[in-house]
């Protein structure tokens, strides 16, 4: 009978082995994949490869050392010091190496930072020492990560291990610049395999727990099945991109206008809905500028990428504002200069505007513009200026130069070849500078296509003044092309510029200023592409000679041109679109008309334009106030209501795992494993309710459990004492209905405690503590 016992025993303790081990296991395979995956997430901000290799060696073997440790209590405070003084060790042997490697990573989170936000944070400078400091550094921090990744999965922390999870994925999608597949697979695994595993009964059991396994690997696999592998997981980026488009209309309202979307230049001109109202004591022609594009990709124009103000140009526009010099608003500073050279004083025009259904986005100024107020904004680079406001600019003010500014009209003073002063001294190395950077970045043009350009716009090896090329470039649009304002779209693949000038040869003014942009390029002029809205000089004069001082701009004043650099004055307009402007230095003379205001019939020399208003006058419109300000009001309380249900969702989820494993450990186990955690649950409500003192003798605590804990009396907290060591110390059964004064003791003092506390503290009792 002993030696049946002693059997028995035996198998129960080589049970509870087998049981332990398999948690082991369970544990150590999610808490891998979660660290190889947050370590992948993070690779675009280390050195290089083998960062992230010594990152995962180290942190892998952090992991199941500590978890092989387990296994032995009698080695595992040994093998816990030994990682503690190989890491204390490591840190202080290489300090000054760690310094140089964390100065990098910095610095490539910055460079990161700066691309995708388009800030300009500058880096800090690294010696020789940063390729070995980059990975001790990382090996270091990969072993504080495979700690907390252990203790996450080991204490079943389901909230904060979806938080780390979340942190990678974005760190890596919206920072990273390498593909993300594997730091998906391996979080997915990492997240399934805590979930599926630790919520299965009788996971001690090894064929259930193998089972839990093999259903995790089944669901991982059958997700790749359906998404094709990475390739497919483009959804991902399409879902991003759709999402900051919906996030940029919620915030800026919908932009009729194509942003250098080539591919929707046919909606230049669609609908009359109004755009912005201009209030101006003295009428002029005004091009106000939005979107500006500087790299043309065949069907798109795109913003200046921020490598361009990165290396031989870091800190250029820094610098520019410490010389009191604004690309944005260069051409004011020279004018300003010309007239004072002149011995005349610099007149301006205040134009105040409201933003009544354009892109709220921009602050539309002209490129002859002082000093804008009225609404918080800053220049985006040397670009526009763009509003800081959450929704946008909707009123604001700007000063200008008086008169008409164009390219074309502009000829550079005498003093920019001999400057006297000091100020002009100081303006022209400034401008010298940026001419520099200009030259370096707005004259790029594809090779096939700059063949195609010389020989359609310059086949006559001859050199050319700016006035010449203008010239040009407006001649054999206006022999070779015809204007529309509904223009075919472009078939997929096609290059824009290329299906305009040899096929089509149709189309509005995105396709004119497109091609200038790259033939004054071709033709060694930096040049860049802008959208935004024009007011004509005609419709000025009709303005003026009315006595009205307001103006009410519609989708029919959208308009697209190109911005040239002329040395020393700074970015001008220069107008292509036939009938449009006026040659001052050519026999032909085109008299100008906005492009919505030409009419379709053939011209006498072979011009063909389309449809419009000529000659109309523009009635009056009384303003009517867009209903935004409501629409608005109720997106973001549904946004936040959206919010705060997806946290609640998400912590609800991680109390009902944490209690569903609270009742899974108790499930089937003895009365005295119940009381364990009874009396756990219990001293966490104590201290939630500032119960202090000693809680190995429970009874010295009554007191304050009386005082501090109102409606519960010190009779019912020392009869639930009685009650737990009945069972812990004297090894007694207990009976139902002691069961149940256990049960309702919690529930009182649950209840207690959430009317004492606040509303922190409910959440807190309810969430971090998992209580029931």
């Amino acid at each position: 009978m002993r030696k049946k016992s002693q059997e028995i025993c035996l198998l129960t303790a080589e049970g509870k082995k087998m049981g332990s081990q398999t948690v082991l296991i369970g544990e150590t395979i999610p808490a891998l994949f979660l660290l190889a995956g947050v370590l992948s997430a993070f690779r675009s901000m280390m050195y290089d490869e083998s960062c992230l290799t010594g990152a995962l060696l180290a942190g892998c073997l952090t992991i199941l050392a500590l978890q092989i440790s387990q296994l032995s209590p009698k080695v595992s405070q040994g093998i816990k010091g030994g990682i503690y003084v190989l890491s204390l060790l490591s840190f202080l042997g290489f300090i000054l190496f760690i310094s140089q490697g964390f100065l990098d990573t910095l610095n490539r989170f910055m460079v990161l930072w700066n691309l995708r936000f388009q800030t300009e944070f500058e880096q800090f400078s690294v010696n020789s020492r940063v390729v070995l400091g980059s990975r001790v550094f990382w090996c270091l921090l990969s072993v504080l990560l495979a700690a907390f990744v252990r203790m996450l999965v080991k204490q079943r922390y389901t909230g904060t291990t979806l938080a780390l999870v979340v942190c990678a994925l974005l760190a890596g999608f919206v920072l990273g610049r390498q593909q993300m597949w594997l730091s998906v697979l391996c979080l997915l695994a990492g997240v399934f395999g805590t979930l599926i595993f630790f919520t299965a009964p009788a996971r001690q059991n090894g064929i259930r727990g193998a089972a839990c396994l093999l259903g995790m690997g089944i669901l991982i696999f059958g997700i790749l099945l359906a998404t094709g592998g990475y390739e497919g997981l483009s959804q991902i980026a399409r879902w991003k991109a759709g999402t900051a488009a919906w996030f940029e209309k919620f915030r800026y309202g919908a932009d009729t206008l194509p942003k250098g979307n080539l591919e929707k230049a046919q909606v230049l001109l669609s609908g009359d809905e109004e755009t912005l109202k201009l209030h101006m004591k003295e009428p002029q022609e005004w091009y106000l500028k939005g979107f500006v594009g500087a790299d043309y990709d065949k069907t798109q124009w795109k913003e200046l990428p921020m490598e361009a103000y990165q290396g031989e140009y870091e800190g250029l526009l820094q610098w520019l504002k410490t010389k009191d010099f604004s690309p944005v608003a260069q051409y004011a500073g020279y004018h300003k200069l010309e007239e004072s050279a002149q011995g005349s004083d610099s007149e301006s025009v205040t134009v105040e505007v409201e933003n009544t259904g354009a892109y709220r986005k921009y602050i539309y100024l002209p490129s002859s513009v002082e000093k804008w107020e009225g609404s918080r904004s800053e220049e985006k680079k040397d670009w526009q200026v763009r509003s800081r406001k959450f929704f946008g600019g909707e009123e604001y003010a700007f000063q200008a130069v008086k008169g008409v500014s164009s390219a074309d009209q502009v000829l550079p003073g005498e003093w920019t070849q001999n400057p006297s002063r000091e100020e002009e001294k100081a303006y022209l190395g400034a401008e010298s500078v940026y001419h520099s950077f200009a030259e370096e970045y707005y004259m790029e043009v594809g090779g096939e296509l700059k063949q195609l350009l010389e020989e359609t716009f310059f086949s006559e090896d001859e050199e050319r003044d700016f006035n010449d090329v203008t010239a040009q470039i407006r001649r054999v649009l206006r022999r070779e092309t015809r204007y529309t304002e509904s223009p075919a779209a472009v078939p997929e693949g096609q290059d824009f510029i290329q299906r305009f000038l040899k096929d089509s040869k149709e189309g509005n003014a995105v396709h004119y200023a497109s091609t200038a942009a790259l033939a004054y390029r071709t033709a060694g002029y930096a040049a860049r592409y802008v959208e935004g809205y024009h007011y004509s000089e005609e419709e000025a004069e009709k303005l003026s000679e009315d006595g009205r001082t307001t103006v009410v701009l519609t989708n029919q004043h959208a308009h697209a041109w190109t911005e040239v650099y002329i040395p020393g004055a700074g970015w001008l307009p220069v107008e292509v679109v036939p009938g449009m402007y006026t040659e001052m230095y050519t026999s032909q003379v085109v008299e100008g008309a906005p492009a919505f205001q030409v009419n379709s019939s053939p011209s006498e020399d072979g011009l063909e334009v389309e449809g419009g208003l000529a000659g109309q006058e523009e009635p009056e419109r009384e303003r009517e106030q867009p209903p935004v300000t409501l629409g608005r009001i109720l997106s973001i309380l549904l946004f936040c209501l959206y919010a705060g249900f997806a946290l609640y969702l998400l912590l609800e989820i991680q109390r009902a795992v944490r209690c569903l494993q609270k009742r899974q450990r108790m499930k089937g186990r003895r009365e005295q494993d119940f009381i364990i955690q009874y009396v756990k649950d219990m001293q966490q409500m104590l201290v939630i309710g500032k119960v202090a003192g000693r809680y190995d003798h429970p009874m010295e605590l009554s007191g304050q459990v009386e005082e501090k804990i109102p409606g519960i009396s010190r009779e019912e907290y020392e009869r639930v004492i009685q009650l737990i060591q009945k069972v812990r110390f004297g090894g007694k059964k207990l009976m139902p209905y002691e069961i149940h004064t256990l049960n309702c003791f919690a529930k009182s003092l649950l209840h207690a405690l959430n009317q004492r506390k606040g509303v922190w503290g409910r959440l807190k009792t309810r969430y971090w503590y998992a209580m029931e």
